[in-house]
């Protein structure tokens, strides 16, 4: 089964096709997020990407959803982990909480990306996008993929994630 990690940074993920535009990354494959080429087309089980999709322009991650779907058999599954900004402006005005030490730390970074290294973070982790459930929902529909809805359960659940999944179509 072929599965792929899109934004691996320094994680390699065990079983999967580890990619990141970083050299300096734990990365099997360099590569822009959106340039599968290289990659059989309409094979992969599973689609993996956390945290790196905002660090994409909008016409950037369109093409890297439409690219993602390509990758995917019918019926493969894909697994998109965002910042929640409709949380984190919730956040910012003190009408929503996350396990961070500093509330508004959270919600900035949740908005821009935690771009400091006194925060543990650099210039590349800057956030070029953000995306509401309604909104990431709408560009995964308008890539192409099916049953696309918000997982509650399992890792990453905490209400500041966007933890979308969707499907290809069979």
């Amino acid at each position: 089964m072929t599965k792929y990690n899109f934004g691996c940074g320094n994680f390699k993920k065990p079983g999967f096709i580890n990619v990141d535009v970083r050299p300096d990354s734990a990365a099997d494959v360099v590569a822009e997020a959106w340039d599968t080429s290289q990659f059989l087309q309409g094979a992969a089980e599973f689609v993996y990407s956390r945290h790196m999709l905002e660090h994409l322009d909008p016409d950037d991650a369109r093409l890297t959803l439409r690219a993602w779907l390509g990758l995917l058999r019918p019926g493969g599954l894909l697994n998109v982990i965002v910042p929640d900004v409709a949380f984190h402006a919730r956040q910012i005005l003190g009408l929503a909480t996350s396990s961070f030490p500093n509330q508004f730390d959270h919600a900035c970074a949740g908005f821009w990306g935690w771009r400091d290294e006194a925060r543990g973070g650099s210039r590349e982790d800057a956030h070029r996008w953000g995306y509401t459930e309604h909104s990431l929902s709408a560009e995964l529909l308008s890539a192409g993929f099916v049953q696309v809805q918000r997982a509650t359960e399992g890792p990453d659940r905490e209400a500041w994630h966007l933890n979308i999944v969707a499907l290809r179509p069979i």
